[in-house]
């Protein structure tokens, strides 16, 4: 287990002492750990770190990592290959932000359309009345000569 805990600080990039620290377990911990652990030290990690696949710390089984950590984060990776948490309630609040100005900017392209369309009806009524000042003009050229 000591070996497996030492694979995950490293992958955090943390020392033994911020991660004792961050856990709220005493100064040695990650020195001293065995083959067992307390379930009251293993919450401690699973509170600081919930993305720690815990079976895992102690079996070394499966992943390090949980591909969810909770119902209301999601770890992955960013473009460098960095440790990211985003908080799914934030990720939820910007998705719903997203739906509504989409919505907003598809009321909007629809206004565009009918005013557009109404352009186009306006163009074409001053096309047709310039072709009747055209015409009178031709025939009062005609008559007045």
């Amino acid at each position: 287990m000591k070996d497996r805990l030492a694979n995950f600080l490293a992958y955090l990039e943390i020392s033994q002492r911020k991660f004792e620290t961050n856990c709220g377990l005493s100064n040695g911990f990650a020195d001293k750990v065995g083959d067992s652990i307390r379930e009251a030290n293993l919450k401690k990690i699973t509170d600081a770190y919930p993305e720690l696949n815990t079976n895992w710390l102690k079996t070394g089984e499966g992943e390090m990592l949980k591909p969810v950590v909770n119902q209301n984060n999601v770890v992955g990776d960013n473009i460098h290959g960095n440790k990211v948490t985003v908080n799914k309630s934030e990720n939820d609040k910007l998705f719903e932000l997203l739906k509504t100005k989409d919505e907003q900017l598809n009321k909007s392209q629809e206004q565009i359309s009918k005013s557009q369309e109404q352009i186009s009806e306006v163009l074409a009524v001053i096309k047709s009345k310039d072709d009747q000042i055209n015409r009178l003009i031709g025939l009062v050229e005609r008559h007045g000569q």
